[in-house]
């Protein structure tokens, strides 16, 4: 499916937000330090994936940190070309929540993750991974917006090949959305969250 980046001009930079910026990569190991096993990396979302220290947890990898708080789908898009000039033989991708609090529809948002995978993967030859999105808290959003998370979640796993899609859910959350242990307001992840987030791209031995 070729995808023409020229559809950004179309508008979609509109909805940046004045003073959004991602978070800068971290630097390169110091000399003398053992190669990275791998390229870089870059994580790509809104605040869960910003507020993240993604260096710290994979220390052998050379690691971009693309996410803006408040960014949904359409922003990510119209991030694109700045994403892509990180040069990361991988991206994780994990996005999603702001779309759902803006009342997007699950089948629309999926179908701008994957128009950001197809845009990533274009002339680069990297992978892209897409990570389930992580719901909001039952107490938080209340059960529709648990219901239309998940209902999101069910259609990027029938569109992204399984070898390139994380599951998060069964780790991150519960009947009631996100678990309370992970979440210091019922969307954002405080310590142990992102602990877990991590572990569970480690047991998969990602990125």
């Amino acid at each position: 499916m070729a995808v023409p980046l020229t559809l950004l001009s179309l508008g979609w930079g509109l909805l940046s937000r004045p003073g959004a910026r991602s978070i800068a990569s971290v630097a390169p190991p110091p000399s003398g330090s053992p190669p990275s096993r791998g390229g870089p990396v870059t994580f790509v979302g809104d605040s869960l994936t910003a507020q993240g220290d993604w260096q710290a947890a994979f220390p052998d990898r050379v690691v971009h940190n693309q996410g803006v708080s408040g960014d949904t789908s359409f922003q990510l898009m119209a991030r694109l070309p700045e994403i892509r000039r990180t040069g990361a033989s991988t991206y994780l991708v994990m996005v999603g929540i702001n779309d759902i609090v803006w009342g997007y529809d699950p089948s629309r948002i999926a179908g701008r993750i994957q128009w950001l995978r197809t845009g990533l993967q274009i002339g680069s030859g990297a992978r892209v991974i897409v990570q389930s999105t992580i719901p909001c808290a039952r107490f938080r959003c209340g059960p529709d917006g648990v219901r239309r998370v998940a209902e999101l979640n069910h259609r990027l796993a029938q569109q992204i090949p399984p070898q390139d899609y994380v599951d998060l859910t069964p780790v991150m959350a519960d009947a009631d959305g996100l678990k309370r242990p992970y979440t210091v307001d019922g969307v954002h992840l405080n310590a142990a969250g992102y602990a877990r987030w991590q572990a569970r791209l480690r047991e998969l031995d990602l990125p």
